[in-house]
């Protein structure tokens, strides 16, 4: 599914998420497959990989000294083959694919023969319906394209800036520009306008560099064949492909790059109504706000001033007639996942193409339960938390977030470079930093979303317009916050964990408390280095070089001194030059200044789980044993690195690297950890060896 068909329910982009795109990705953004050996594909051996920590991952023939990786996690990554219908494979994947997931389908499926009995706008009737309209392959494949055809002829009649305006204000899709509501960065208890483009469908790499000259060609085909189901002659659709490649590239070589984006002071201007005007003049913004019902008497936050000037000029240079092409290509590309199963050969030949010749699809039932998840991710973890979810987990976890909390308090107030102003500020944004664990304490209501049986693309039209409707209904009223509730991020069955740098607050959903990340049954070492370290990890987002941007309110202000920021930057500019300096493929390195803010926390969160480790074990000195032949110490590392230990395809690794703010996941299994000195002290670790980091390229901020 292409996420943008729901771009009114989600928040203004400030979440730092530990896994970057989170595990339900690989469902979310994919389309279905009706190949007819689906429910064949479905029930396939794959490998069986084991979950948590396990010595029986590690590769002993390699000294920890030399290749730390392969030492703690060897044998798992020549023993681990990708699926065919995956991307890439972990121990995280491996909890969403293996347990989460089907933890889910089963109460999809079970609620999918309830629902029918259940009552009308229950949680049961509106999943278990949504999943089996979505299921209901052959009423898809005899619709075709037909539920588009009110949306396009909406477009189609486009013949002035005035319906030009109209219409992409009463399209509950990312067509070309969109507003939103949501908390001001300046003032979170306030709610504020945003505006900006739509997004594209693919990023802003794969538009413009010359590497990618083989994914533009093979995107050329994927446009024409979408077009040409969509009722395009091939020839038309081959000459609208070019102009339509042409249109979305303009728009890539004017936006923010991923690193820009990363700083909130370029990506949000705070702007009045008349300014936006004057940067697009182009648009009719007044009709555009009246249909929103939107104040053009208040300030507003436009994020990428570059790219709407773009749009701006765009709509100069083209014929409404190009602009009318480009908004139904828009449409159809976030609408297509939701008709027939016939646009799935176009996808799967285009996918091949990044992710290599023996690529599939998911299955049906695995992608219509990632579709259902995002849509309706509350009434979904509902069924999910009363299923599955662990008090009793919940309530050791919280524990140990006790234990990461007090370390991280401790390590302030010793900061010894702290200025006192600063050191201030510092401590009080920690001590309001809410920690959730599991899931909200107030579910959203969608009992007004009307879903049926035999309607899938009007499901999805429908909850669309409620996440619309109840956005913009926050304009003028105090700021609520939806908990647990940003898709394949924070929802209760995401396998995720996130820091939101505008409420200063950690949400660790109920399906994360599960092996590899949490694991009652083993020593407290282990866990440790792996939820603990998630725990520090988070925490050391609200300072890390974003979220020292905000303060414990969370709002953007700027509460450091020139001399404090100098010192943190000199701190932070090691990491960037370690991350500079490692080869991911031959000719690819990470980029350093992309990546700072998730290497720093990767730094914290193992440092304070380290320490929060040590704490405990002097509490608990009978745990302080040799289990197979390691120590406390040694475990703690070892899980950590089997926690990130990866298979992942070229095609998306490269793409990673390029847009991704999380370093590779192999690169995280031992860089955080030559940071810490205990570390070199449990393998032994001396300088000479491939593992040693001198000391003074060692970071020690917080």
């Amino acid at each position: 599914m292409n996420t943008k068909i729901q771009r009114h329910r989600f928040s203004i982009g400030f979440t730092s998420s530990l896994l970057g795109l989170g595990l339900w990705a690989s469902l979310a953004t994919l389309p279905v497959s009706s190949r007819a050996e689906d429910s064949k594909a479905a029930t396939m051996s794959k490998p069986k990989l084991s979950l948590g920590f396990s010595i029986d991952k590690m590769d002993t023939a390699v000294s920890p000294r030399q290749d730390f990786y392969r030492f703690a996690a060897g044998k798992w990554v020549d023993a681990t083959v990708i699926p065919p219908d995956k991307v890439r494979v972990s121990s995280l994947y491996q909890l969403n694919d293996e347990v989460v997931a089907k933890q889910v389908q089963a109460i999809l499926e079970q609620s999918a023969v309830q629902s029918i009995k259940a009552p009308k706008n229950s949680p049961l009737q509106q999943v278990g319906d949504f999943y089996a309209s979505g299921m209901d392959v052959k009423r898809l494949e005899a619709l075709g394209v037909a539920p588009l055809k009110p949306l396009v002829d909406r477009l189609n009649a486009i013949n002035s800036p005035q319906t030009l305006a109209k219409q992409l204000a009463q399209v509950p899709l990312s067509l070309l520009l969109t507003a939103a509501v949501g908390p001001d960065k300046e003032d979170s208890t306030v709610n504020i306008v945003y505006f900006s483009i739509g997004d594209l469908p693919l990023s802003q790499e794969r538009y413009l560099s010359p590497d990618a000259a083989a994914i533009r060609a093979a995107y050329l085909n994927y446009i024409a064949a979408n077009l040409e189901i969509a009722g395009s002659s091939p020839s038309e659709a081959a000459t609208a492909a070019k102009k339509l490649l042409a249109m979305e590239t303009r728009i890539a070589s004017k936006s923010l790059t991923p690193l820009e984006k990363k700083d909130p002071t370029k990506t949000f201007k705070r702007i009045s109504f008349a300014a936006l005007q004057s940067l697009l003049p182009n648009v009719d913004l007044k009709t555009y706000f009246k249909e929103l019902s939107l104040p053009i008497d208040k300030p507003l936050l436009a994020i990428d001033l570059r790219a709407l000037a773009e749009i701006n000029q765009m709509l100069k240079d083209y014929s409404i007639a190009d602009i009318k092409l480009y908004l139904r290509w828009q449409l159809l590309y976030q609408t297509k996942d939701q008709l027939t199963p016939a646009f799935n050969k176009p996808e799967l030949a285009f996918k091949r193409v990044i992710n290599g010749e023996k690529y599939e699809l998911p299955s049906r039932t695995e992608w219509v339960s990632g579709q259902v998840i995002s849509l309706f991710g509350h009434p979904v973890s509902q069924l999910y938390v009363k299923a599955y979810f662990s008090p009793q987990a919940k309530q050791q976890v919280e524990d140990m977030i006790g234990r990461i909390r007090t370390r991280f308090r401790a390590r302030l107030v010793a900061n010894p470079w702290l200025s006192p102003a600063t050191r201030q500020a510092a401590l009080e944004k920690l001590d309001r930093t809410m920690i959730k664990v599991g899931y909200p304490d107030q579910w959203i209501d969608y009992t007004r979303v009307a879903i049926r049986r035999d309607d899938y693309f009007g499901n999805t039209l429908n909850t669309a317009q409620f996440f619309q409707q109840r956005m913009f209904a926050q304009l003028g009223k105090p700021v609520t916050r939806d908990e647990f509730s940003i898709p394949r991020v924070t929802l209760p069955l995401v396998v995720n964990a996130a820091f939101n740098q505008g409420v200063n607050g950690i949400e660790i959903p109920a399906a994360f408390l599960q092996p590899p990340n949490y694991d009652a049954k083993v020593d407290p070492a282990v866990n440790f280095c792996a939820m603990g370290a998630v725990i520090g990890h988070e925490l050391t987002h609200g300072f890390d070089s974003l979220g020292r941007l905000f303060d414990a309110k969370g709002n953007l202000r700027n509460w450091w001194t020139d001399a404090d920021v100098a010192k943190f930057n000199a701190q932070t500019d090691k990491l960037v030059k370690q991350a500079d300096a490692y080869e991911v493929l031959p000719g690819l390195k990470i980029n350093g200044k992309l990546t700072v803010t998730e290497n720093l926390a990767d730094v914290g969160g193992v440092s304070l789980a380290y320490e929060a480790l040590q704490e405990y074990l002097n509490e608990h000195p009978q745990d302080r044993r040799t289990i197979d032949g390691y120590t406390p110490e040694q475990r703690c590392f070892l899980s950590w690195a089997q926690l990130w230990a990866i298979k992942i395809r070229e095609g998306e690794l490269r793409n990673q690297v390029a847009t991704d703010s999380h370093s590779p996941d192999a690169y995280r299994t031992f860089a955080p950890l030559q940071h810490e000195a205990g570390f070199f002290k449990a393998f032994g670790i001396k300088p000479g060896d491939p593992m040693w980091l001198d000391e003074k390229d060692r970071v020690k901020i917080w």
